[in-house]
């Protein structure tokens, strides 16, 4: 890693690495090995530790076993991530810790190795604007960085960090360990803890509100909230309507990729994942664990059972059950896509022929 752009921590014995991911070692004498970096199967030397994982054994084109042997061959890792069935593809010059989900166990290892220098706290700017009646629980414990705003009766949690250009408006309540990050706007929002901003996003803005009649298009005004709940994180460019009437609201655990609208008074359940450019559009209500492709469409008012799947592109215009896997547009069940998608491609084979 590029020291420029992050702390490094120094080293770390083995045994306290199997301890920090509660891994096993398979080797007890291989507990004082010392671990100096994160590496991977193309960069990595004697001090690194690497990840194994295969993906779905039952699968075919998940599982990559053939594939990791060849290449363990030749790395120079000194010690490996891996699950206890799959121990036999790791060199015996390699020194194994076992792990449930090694990708889980390598992931925790980054954030003890390695800290990102741009979201160090630095105190308080003198060249920022803060309101005197904005409450902190503990300032001393919170980086705001130089032209940010933040607006009378904000409430602020502890090891908060607002980067620069921020804007923070009237009310605003962020719990800890909150992280705001570039020109971002929040406004109108309730957010928990461990809630990430990325660069540019805006939160709590207007929702698309407009009544038209014979007189034109009336302006409704939007006088929800949006709620944050514990851990979401929303990326770069991307926006949040709060409610026309009742809240929006962001279940816990969700992550929203970058450049994506969610519109007013959506209710988006826990751990799901939307990709880049998906949008949904206002009151559509998504159930828990539903995962969305990059630039899929969402329609209005509808209900998007837990545990969906929609594909990349897809324009979702119905409800759909649980455990729905849908593609295409309109979105359908992805089997019945990929057949009209095969069945297309052979009527213009044919229809060249003749």
């Amino acid at each position: 890693m590029d020291s420029r752009f992050f702390d490094v921590k120094n080293s770390m014995a083995l045994g306290q690495i199997a301890m920090l991911v509660g891994g096993k070692l398979a080797d007890e004498s291989k507990k004082d090995l010392e671990i100096t970096n994160l590496g991977s199967l193309e960069n990595s030397n004697e001090n690194s530790i690497i990840y194994l994982a295969l993906g779905n054994a039952t699968s075919a084109l998940l599982n990559k076993s053939g594939e990791y042997k060849e290449k363990l061959k030749t790395v120079k890792a000194g010690a490996c991530l891996i699950k206890t069935e799959d121990t036999e593809l790791v060199p015996s010059s390699m020194a194994i810790v076992e792990v449930d989900d090694p990708k889980s166990a390598f992931i925790k290892l980054t954030s003890v190795f390695y800290k990102d220098k741009s979201l160090q706290m630095k105190g308080i700017s003198s060249q920022a604007f803060i309101d005197e009646t904005v409450k902190f629980a503990d300032k001393e414990s919170v980086h705001i960085g130089p032209f940010a705003v933040v607006e009378e009766g904000v409430e602020i949690g502890k090891n908060c960090y607002i980067a620069s250009g921020v804007k923070i408006k009237s009310g605003v309540k962020m719990g800890d360990n909150c992280i705001i990050k570039e020109n971002a706007v929040i406004s109108h929002t309730i957010m928990g803890n461990n809630v990430k901003i990325g660069e540019g996003s805006c939160i709590g803005g207007d929702g698309f509100g407009w009544h038209s009649g014979s007189f034109g298009h009336m302006w409704v005004p939007q006088l929800g909230r949006v709620i944050l709940e514990d851990n979401v994180d929303v990326g770069i460019n991307s926006s949040i309507d709060r409610g026309a009437i009742d809240d929006t609201v962001i279940g816990s655990g969700t992550k929203i990729d970058n450049i994506i609208q969610i519109g007013h008074n959506c209710k988006i359940g826990k751990n799901c994942i939307l990709a880049a450019m998906s949008g949904v559009a206002g009151s559509t209500i998504i159930e828990d664990w539903v995962l969305i492709g990059a630039a899929a469409g969402i329609s209005g008012h509808l209900r998007i059972g837990a545990g969906t799947q929609v594909g990349a592109g897809a324009g979702v215009i119905q409800n759909l059950a649980p455990k729905s896997v849908v593609s295409g547009y309109p979105a359908q069940p992805v089997g019945d896509f990929l057949k009209q998608a095969a069945m297309l491609r052979r009527m213009v084979k044919k229809k060249k022929v003749d």
